[in-house]
């Protein structure tokens, strides 16, 4: 069940029964409308930068709507706790359940020649790190990646991610942040179109688990 949140709409109806119920319905929509954004991407004139791509995906999803769906995507979510946001957020429509903490969080990079890619995982802007130190989302049992593809292809990024996976794992644990479960890499569950969908299951600072889904899309 939901923790240190109030479920009920102004009705008194229960929007969401389960942590699980709020995964399948996020999922779902993603699954459905990210292989759609590409074109979209495109007709805006194919920007690079990481964050106006990311406002361009809020406004695809917000937009792709079809009919009442109780969340919104939002970009930048603050955190309760320290300064530190992340990249794109998914809201309640109903201010009796706390509409400013968000059912689902993802953290987004670029996966381009210019970038710092091994930042999708670990170091200080490292993605997966920050979930795993529960920098994000230490209230949710679930989060997610996007990783903005503009050079190579999914597999490449998969098996590049994996293996800084692997390596870190190799290490004693750093500051209390621990890879070496096999199941910190990246497992492959679905695509449709340029996008790719992996996921994992991350052993966070305090031992609990977060599941992660990764989308991979491929912007060339």
């Amino acid at each position: 069940m939901f923790r240190e949140q109030n479920t009920s709409s102004i009705t008194g109806t229960r929007l969401f029964s389960s942590w699980e119920e709020v995964e399948a319905v996020v999922v779902s929509y993603m699954d459905n409308h990210l292989p759609d954004f590409v074109a979209y991407f495109k007709a805006q004139g194919s920007p690079v930068g990481e964050n106006r791509i990311t406002d361009l995906l809020c406004s695809h999803l917000n937009m792709s709507l079809d009919g009442f769906l109780p969340f919104w995507f939002g970009k930048n979510p603050t955190q309760i706790v320290g300064y530190r946001e992340s990249d794109m957020g998914v809201f309640v429509k109903d201010k009796e359940m706390n509409p400013m903490r968000p059912l689902f969080e993802f953290e987004a990079k670029k996966l381009s020649p210019s970038s710092a890619n091994k930042e999708y995982v670990c170091g200080e802007r490292g993605g997966i790190e920050r979930f795993k130190r529960e920098i994000h989302s230490p209230h949710l049992p679930h989060c997610g990646m996007l990783g903005y593809v503009f050079v190579h292809d999914s597999k490449y990024w998969m098996e590049q991610i994996n293996s800084w996976i692997t390596n870190l794992a190799s290490q004693s644990p750093l500051s209390g942040v621990d890879w070496r479960d096999d199941d910190e890499l990246l497992h492959a569950c679905g695509a449709v179109g340029t996008v790719t969908k992996y996921l994992s299951k991350n052993k966070r600072a305090s031992k609990s688990d977060i599941m992660i889904f990764h989308y991979f899309i491929d912007l060339q």
